[in-house]
């Protein structure tokens, strides 16, 4: 096998065939990387994508000559009479193919190490990717070996196996149109994909049904290869294996091999796969983990789609696999997909939840719940204006639906309306995702109904009267028994409200006006003085202690002042929660004109509480009013990104103070790849160099052997 691998691998290179295939890998591979490039993006994903179509396309010429060759010029038989076995022979020729393959993709690994030098690494990711275009090519070369063994003819060798190439492109494409009357046999079309299979590896999984589909391809098409040759064998007759036992062999061989795919298949059909994501978005958080393991009711998960159209995209394909993961977890959990198109009687059964296409079901004996898929993911329009960047909140949704239908009780909680509130749309969402029942509470028209543990002001814009401050005292009050709470939400351009924020001073909290802006450069983000990191004080430390990493930073953001106005008085407290740093200044608007404040740049509060405790016998009971000097800082997804406080510290404070025992934040994950640290010089050394100048040495070469050849 060595001398026909070596035989095979130095006739690519005498020649301009081996520079001809470098050369395209080459000069195609330099072009989709300075797209790459262009795109202001290290998505080395999308780089390997690019290169699934080039290799389809280019492969006929790695192949073509292989065994055709060898039929043209009489030489096949000296071949087959050698002293080597036909697997040898098949074998040595595939290897030395694989080989020229291998040292045209090996390109991407500068392409890696570039992209990882211009932003933050990826490594994992180019692993899977790398392992998956290996695995790729290692089937596809089998296959034009074979294709190439049929023939005498390169150019019918290299057609065959070109339409073969071009049936492996479209096979996803034919699956979809085919009539429903003929599904079973689309359903079979899908098995044979290459993309998705692919693809898998590109997104940051390996699977073993994968890598085992692609190691049984190539083993049954190098088996098909040897068969061939050894139905041209010239030798005595009654040597060769009738026509029915090869045929049965082979048949054999195709059996065993669909036999354990389809075993594997089966066994590792809810089987996570590998995760290779820098930050693990197919993996489940410690938060869900815990509400998994607590189960002690079935749930069932019912996701009203196909299966294969969900894992087309990105995102469909992490809701896929972490579902696989919650059934991994935990024996409770049985998830199940029901296209509504061909299960329409599931619309009916839950017809009180408005079930579409798209829709998820969680359900359990107690109660039901039913979010959307688009519920899972965040589309925000990026600074361009012209894209918009993607991330999955699919983990929070999924799991804190889970632990609300298998919760014994559900926290009420009130949103006071009647004001022409500014709102907080994703402060909301944060109550749903942890199963509050929220209710709006009109406080001009309604009282706060005494089922209500929390209710939420935010940022209102007009004034309450004496009417419904009683409203709110009445509820904090609770007839004496206290342990209520309320938050409220101020907005920097809200207009002066003296009447509720003579009620707040009650509570020892004063809201000013102005801006709070930072004026040390090395503590602001996004190049923005009004939003900068802060800190906790000793009083909010009893709020952190769940909080999943507390030494992460709260960041202020288009705040207002909040000053506490004592510590102690009366059975009343008021603490700080939370402050700016000293190098903060104010800035005031008065008259159409901004100046900042006299009292120049020092430490001002962002939030507050005050407390109200009264003894029933030994028991402490207590209401609150929390005041934060911004909805901003909910509401921007730069604020409640991983890596700042002010998510995980507002849902533990909030449960805390409502009485709920259970939090859920799990951060979001982005499908956004990191931005490249790009300037001109360094794309047009790397045009230069990798976009012209490798792809030229090689058809240098290419040409230089095809000379010599002609010459000698």
């Amino acid at each position: 096998m060595k001398a026909v691998y070596l035989k095979e691998l130095t006739t690519y290179f005498k020649g301009p065939l081996g520079y001809v295939c470098l050369g395209i890998y080459y000069l195609f591979g330099g072009q989709f990387l300075l797209s790459q490039l262009m795109s202001g993006t290290n998505n080395v994903s999308s780089l390997f994508s690019n290169f699934y179509i080039l290799i389809l396309l280019t492969l006929p010429l790695y192949t073509m000559r292989l065994l055709s060759e060898e039929k043209k010029a009489r030489t096949d038989q000296g071949l087959l009479t050698a002293p080597v076995t036909l697997s040898e022979i098949v074998w040595g020729k595939y290897l030395a193919a694989y080989t020229l393959y291998f040292f045209g993709i090996l390109v991407t690994v500068v392409y890696g190490i570039l992209l990882a030098a211009l932003s933050e690494p990826r490594y994992s990711i180019f692993l899977g990717n790398f392992l998956g275009i290996l695995l790729l090519g290692a089937a596809l070369v089998a296959i034009g070996l074979f294709i190439s063994s049929l023939t005498e003819s390169q150019m019918l060798a290299a057609v065959g196996t070109f339409a073969v190439m071009m049936f492996i492109i479209c096979i996803d494409s034919i699956s979809s149109i085919m009539p429903s009357g003929l599904s079973a046999t689309a359903d079979l079309v899908v098995k044979l994909s290459f993309s998705s299979r692919y693809y898998n590896f590109t997104s940051g999984m390996i699977k073993i049904p994968d890598v085992l589909f692609f190691v049984s391809v190539m083993l049954f098409f190098n088996f098909l290869t040897v068969q061939s040759l050894d139905r041209g064998r010239w030798v005595n007759s009654r040597k060769i294996r009738s026509a029915s036992a090869a045929g049965g062999m082979t048949a054999g061989v195709l059996a065993v091999l669909v036999l354990i795919n389809v075993v594997c298949a089966l066994v590792c059909e809810r089987v996570p796969a590998l995760d290779l994501t820098e930050n693990k978005i197919y993996d489940l958080s410690d938060d869900s983990r815990q509400v998994l393991n607590a189960l002690d009711e079935n749930v069932q998960v019912i996701i009203c789609y196909d299966e294969d159209t969900l894992r087309e995209t990105e995102y469909g394909r992490q809701i896929d696999e972490l579902l696989r993961r919650y059934e991994n977890t935990s024996a409770k959990v049985l998830v199940r997909f029901a296209d509504l198109l061909k299960e329409p009687e599931i619309a009916q059964e839950y017809s009180g939840y408005d079930i579409q296409q798209g829709s998820i079901l969680i359900t359990s004996d107690q109660r039901t719940k039913a979010i959307t898929l688009d519920d899972c993911i965040v589309r925000e329009q990026d600074a361009s204006g012209y894209g918009y960047s993607i991330s999955s909140n699919a983990e929070q949704e999924l799991t804190s639906a889970i632990a609300y239908v298998t919760e014994d009780s559900v926290v009420e909680a009130g949103i006071l309306t009647g004001h022409t509130e500014e709102g907080c749309e994703e402060f909301l969402n944060y109550l749903n995702e942890n199963n509050y029942s929220v209710t709006t509470v009109n406080i001009a028209a309604e009282s706060i109904d005494d089922s209500m543990q929390t209710v939420f002001l935010l940022a209102p814009t007009t004034d309450y009267s004496a009417e419904e401050l009683a409203k709110l005292d009445q509820f904090l009050d609770n007839h004496g028994n206290f342990g209520k709470t309320l938050i409220y939400l101020a907005a920097h351009d809200q207009p002066e409200l003296p009447n509720l924020e003579t009620f707040l001073e009650e509570w020892g909290i004063r809201i000013g006006n102005g801006l709070i802006v930072e004026k040390d450069t090395k503590n602001i983000y996004d190049g923005q003085g009004f939003m900068f990191g802060a800190a906790f004080t000793e009083d909010a430390k009893a709020w952190l202690v769940n909080v999943k990493n507390p030494s992460l930073p709260f960041v202020g953001y288009y705040c207002r002042p909040v000053t506490s106005l004592w510590e102690e008085k009366n059975n009343r407290t008021a603490k700080t929660l939370i402050a700016s740093p000293d190098t903060t200044v104010l800035y005031e608007s008065k008259d159409g004109q901004t100046t900042i404040g006299a009292d120049g740049a020092q430490s001002y509060g962002l939030a507050a509480i005050g407390e109200r405790i009264k003894y029933q016998g030994t028991e402490e009971r207590t209401s609150q009013v929390v005041v934060f000097g911004s909805n901003s800082m909910f509401s921007s997804n730069a604020s409640v990104s991983a890596n700042f406080n002010n998510k995980d510290f507002a849902v533990e404070l909030v449960n805390s103070l409502s009485g709920k025992e259970n939090s859920i934040s799990i951060a979001g994950v982005s499908f956004n790849a990191p931005k490249l640290n790009l300037t001109s010089a360094t794309y047009r050394n790397v045009m230069i160099t990798l976009g012209i100048l490798l792809p030229a040495a090689m058809a240098a070469l290419g040409l230089l052997m095809a000379w010599k050849r002609k010459n000698l």
